[in-house]
């Protein structure tokens, strides 16, 4: 595995190469990344990581400090998953690359992230936009843990008509049902049990055959019983990208949680 720094270097790489892999991360990475990077090795001649903790899609400056890193890790990870290319740009590096042409910016609807962290896909749009240029590759590799981020970065590509292709995987869960996240590592023990609780309560009540506001309605009313801060709780239709009031079929329940500072996202 070959680690590089500089972007230039990266990009000039792309002439010899034919089906390419890229895995945009911010570090601390965990079995959820795990599980998309052995998917783009699989997939493809050559397989390229980043790891970049962007500042810009954070709307809160506490989150930023506190977000977990471990480099040394990662990197043994990396090479364990037999990664070819590990990108580990500065910020100024990133940011001082200059795109081509002026790019388009897609609709996002205000609903979810997009609602209660402001400016957030702001910063993802822009990262994503500086990445793919510096690794223009074949196909990317995002987990549907961010479902809404990776619709809106579908939808800059779309917009766009840039070539790489989008590859969705699926949430990686640990034994108990919670999907991984690098600030799980951030949670209490007690915190930790408490998530894994909420969670499957939530995917108990959404197989239940009941209409879907009632389903949102008893979540709700579970967390606000259990002293559980939320941002939202909302049935998605996943063809319109809209909230849907009474449909059970191609939706998903998204949600936004705290446990102390840390607030997790997830889809069932």
């Amino acid at each position: 595995m070959r680690i590089i720094k500089k972007s230039k270097e990266i990009n000039s790489l792309f002439n010899s190469f034919k089906k390419t892999g890229f895995v945009p991360t911010m570090g601390s990475l965990h079995k959820g990344h795990e599980y998309l990077i052995k998917k783009s090795v699989k997939e493809n001649n050559v397989t390229f990581v980043s790891i970049f903790v962007n500042p810009k899609q954070f709307n809160n400056k506490k989150d930023l400090k506190k977000y977990p890193k471990n480099l040394k890790e990662d990197v043994k990870i990396c090479r364990k998953c037999k990664v070819n290319y590990l990108f580990l740009p500065s910020f100024k590096e990133v940011y001082s690359w200059k795109v081509q042409s002026k790019k388009k910016t897609p609709k996002i609807k205000n609903i979810m992230e997009h609602k209660y962290r402001k400016g957030h896909f702001k910063g993802v749009i822009k990262v994503i936009e500086k990445l793919s240029n510096i690794i223009p590759a074949s196909k990317m590799y995002l987990g549907e843990k961010d479902f809404q981020q990776i619709k809106v970065i579908t939808d800059y590509f779309n917009i766009n008509k840039i070539k790489t292709k989008i590859v969705k995987c699926k949430t990686v869960r640990d034994r108990n049902g919670l999907a991984l996240s690098s600030r799980n590592r951030l949670l209490k023990k007690e915190n930790l049990k408490k998530a894994v609780n909420i969670v499957n309560f939530i995917k108990k009540i959404k197989l239940k055959n009941i209409h879907s506001n009632l389903k949102i309605n008893i979540i709700r009313n579970y967390l606000k019983k259990n002293d559980v801060k939320f941002d939202y709780v909302q049935n998605i239709n996943l063809k319109q990208f809209n909230i849907s009031k009474n449909r059970t079929i191609n939706t998903r329940i998204f949600f936004a949680f705290y446990l102390g500072a840390v607030r997790l996202i997830d889809n069932l």
